[in-house]
């Protein structure tokens, strides 16, 4: 068991929350579900997926992926450059057609059947990009009907709607059965699947074990919306990729001490846990520690997060850490401020640095 890789790890969600045809009810907890998941998806306690990683359809513009070339456009390339995960989420109204194919609608998606194949997706050309991908683990997360309110459903479109499910590889969880609606309530933040997945990842279950695997997070869901009055969820096609986790278990999080977080941190950097570090140096970080918000500092710089590297470096150095303090000193003697590099090396050769004396002494002769 364990989280991905966040650098070899790609996540494309898509949320379709209006439509134009009234025949199609808009969805406004949809776009809070986009956002919301990937807030956890890009946190050091959810995924840790850099945010150039985690592409989503947040608003209505034409920019923010609201027609099928622009969507096939990122998840092509997702399914190319994704190593270890490709996660794909969908979440808006699922129909099927006269031909008893699954689409995922769109915007302009028009609720007559003949339509329907012609204005949305296919969810064809999404299972093949999927079976095509080249990532180790691939996850497909579908918050939708599979019925749909404006179509007839023929009889047995149960059944083939469920083997369409079926993507080779993959593991995909489903809010619903294939003949049964999914529950958006339109007074909630989220819909009911997504708002309890997100309720699991954010803070964890007492029943589960250091991870919120793929497995782990469908018992949950599967045993909770129900109880709920909510249809139970799916799970098909888990092979192994079952045992991967999408977040670390909140409950069991409980380090307490600083000093133990910084050590836990260190161990887990040692052994290849990347997301794992970040999190609990963090966590040590917001405690006050300074060589936790050094140490931070230099693993955002590593994963391509520079703006905010830069700010826990530089409050690494104003909380005092002798390193921290050289550091900005010779960051700032390559940038050509020299006074302020004079005032970084000052402190680092006041807290015992040797190096930050011997470039201070340097950068004195140099200014005279």
């Amino acid at each position: 068991m364990r989280l991905p890789d966040p650098q070899r790890s790609r996540a494309v969600l898509l949320g379709v929350d209006s439509f134009a045809d009234p025949g199609l009810p808009d969805l406004p907890a949809v776009a809070r579900n986009v956002d919301d998941l990937a807030e956890v998806l890009t946190s050091p306690r959810g995924t840790a997926l850099p945010d150039r990683h985690c592409v989503r359809r947040r608003g209505r513009g034409p920019s923010d992926l609201a027609d099928s070339a622009s969507i096939g456009a990122r998840l092509v390339s997702a399914a190319r450059e994704a190593e270890d995960l490709l996660l794909v989420y969908y979440a808006g109204h699922g129909l099927v057609g006269p031909d008893g194919e699954l689409y995922l609608s769109l915007p302009g998606t028009r609720s007559e059947p003949d339509l329907v194949p012609w204005t949305a997706i296919p969810f064809g050309l999404v299972r093949r990009a999927l079976a095509n991908a080249r990532a180790d683990n691939r996850v497909l997360i579908l918050d939708c009907c599979f019925s749909g309110r404006a179509i007839d459903v023929m009889t047995g479109t149960a059944s083939v709607v469920a083997g369409q499910l079926e993507v080779a590889g993959t593991c995909t969880l489903a809010s619903s059965p294939a003949n049964r609606p999914s529950h958006a309530p339109s007074d909630a933040r989220h819909t009911a699947y997504t708002g309890e997945l997100l309720a699991l990842l954010r803070h964890g279950s007492a029943d589960a074990g250091e991870f919120l695997t793929l497995q782990t997070i469908h018992e949950h869901l599967a045993r909770a919306l129900p109880a709920k009055g909510h249809p139970r969820p799916e799970l098909r096609g888990t092979h192994t990729v079952g045992r991967l986790a999408l977040a670390r278990n909140q409950v069991h999080s409980g380090i307490s001490d600083p000093e133990a977080m910084v050590k836990e941190a260190t161990r887990l950097e040692r052994v290849g846990d990347g997301a794992g570090a970040v999190h609990w140096f963090r966590e040590a970080a917001n405690a006050g520690r300074p060589d936790a918000m050094r140490e931070l500092g230099r693993l955002l710089e590593r994963d391509g997060s520079r703006a905010e590297a830069a700010l826990w470096r530089r409050r690494a150095g104003e909380f005092g850490d002798p390193t921290a303090m050289y550091d900005l000193g010779v960051a700032s003697w390559h940038t050509g401020d020299l006074p302020q590099a004079e005032s970084w090396l000052r402190k680092a050769a006041a807290a015992g640095l040797p190096e930050a004396t011997e470039d201070l002494e340097k950068l004195l002769r140099r200014r005279g």
